[in-house]
């Protein structure tokens, strides 16, 4: 008899582990459908919002998190504002021909606001900040400067986002990978 009571103890602990395991990890039942509001860009980096838009509803799209609809029909939406896009040096070196320092990498760092709203239940599931980087050897064509630009440890031929002028693949790679950031918290959400 304490044999099966112990027996059934042990299933119901463990059922109930799984229970609350599934539970967590899913939606909530009345969030189906998103709404992607275009990014608002306060920095003076034109081409970020664009860029960000268009990673962003692509990313969304890829990985079918929630359906994408217009605003009037939506469950929840979406807000991102850039708060700034900047460059600082990320690696200074001294230049034995100037006999000073000297800025071999560039660090462009994209900083964001960004905002998950319930429009059911007129709460906001999420607000944070979030940033992202990429890095860039001015001049030199990022597909052949011996850096890891998007911290992946892949370089160069090796890396299939690693193309094209230095900046331009510093924002493209940083945007990426604050899309795929910004997702991730959304699943992380639930």
């Amino acid at each position: 008899m304490i044999r099966h009571s112990a027996k059934s103890l042990i299933f119901i602990m463990l059922f109930q582990g799984c229970l609350f395991y599934s539970i967590r990890g899913s939606l909530p039942a009345h969030i189906n459908s998103i709404s992607l509001a275009p990014v608002v860009n306060e920095s003076a980096e034109f081409e970020a919002a664009e860029i960000l838009n268009e990673e962003l509803n692509e990313l969304m799209l890829n990985e079918n998190v929630l359906d994408i609809v217009l605003p009037e029909q939506a469950d929840s939406r979406l807000e991102v504002v850039i708060l700034s896009v900047t460059d600082k040096p990320y690696t200074v070196t001294l230049s034995a021909d100037l006999g000073m320092e000297e800025v071999e990498e560039w660090k462009l760092t994209i900083k964001t606001s960004i905002t998950w709203y319930d429009l059911k239940r007129d709460e906001i599931l999420f607000e944070k900040k979030m940033s992202s980087w990429g890095s860039y050897t001015p001049g030199v064509d990022i597909s052949t400067d011996n850096i890891d630009n998007d911290g992946d440890n892949l370089i160069d031929s090796e890396d299939s986002d690693e193309i094209g002028s230095p900046r331009e693949s510093a924002l493209s790679i940083s945007v990426r990978r604050l899309t795929e950031d910004i997702v991730n918290e959304i699943t992380n959400t639930w």
